[in-house]
């Protein structure tokens, strides 16, 4: 894939996820309630970004065409990046009281899950051993947090995001099997004995 055409697709993923906060905050309002509804729908853009990005080395056989794991990590980093950005805007914007009352609480938030995705994105095109191991285990944790997430939602629909993400899982294994052909080698061979 040409560098033009993932830059492309880094960037529409970030233009894409920043047209939801906007069209949520549109919808309900600059207040406490239409921030917190930004940030949900941000990170709901962005779980569906990270989905195919995980899925990606299983999807690679069925989708012709699809960009490479490392591009579509890339995307999902930059989608991300704006959901960090709508939620620094609500801390700012609304959330102060919350944050002196829990400064520990918030911090603790940010840090692990800051580290995560920064963590992943440095490591998405590692070439040493400990680098590579490093990258699945941030990208193993997101998975389990996002599943997670959707399995305890209180909305009723997304938790229907939750097998999606297992889904994802399972053909993310699926990239390091051989597909079977068959053969009619052996059956030959008996057939001449």
């Amino acid at each position: 894939m040409s560098l033009l055409r993932s830059n492309l697709v880094i960037c529409s993923a970030a233009i894409a996820n920043c047209i939801v906060a906007l069209v949520t905050l549109g919808i309900s309002g600059w207040s406490l309630t239409g921030c917190h509804a930004a940030a949900r729908n941000s990170a709901r853009f962005s779980e569906m970004c990270f989905v195919i990005a995980f899925a990606a080395p299983g999807l690679v056989r069925l989708v012709h065409g699809l960009p490479s794991g490392a591009t579509l990590l890339w995307a999902w980093f930059a989608a991300h990046l704006v959901h960090f950005a709508s939620v620094a805007i609500l801390f700012a914007s609304f959330e102060r009281p919350h944050i002196a009352q829990h400064p520990g609480q918030t911090a603790l938030v940010v840090l692990i899950g800051s580290s995560l995705v920064f963590g992943t994105a440095l490591t998405i095109t590692s070439h040493s051993r400990a680098g590579t191991v490093l990258h699945n285990v941030f990208l193993y944790a997101i998975f389990g947090i996002f599943t997670l997430a959707f399995a305890r939602n209180q909305v009723v629909l997304l938790r229907v995001l939750a097998p999606v993400l297992i889904l994802a899982f399972f053909l993310r294994l699926t990239a390091h099997f051989k597909p079977w052909r068959p053969t009619l080698r052996p059956l030959i061979r008996f057939w001449r004995e």
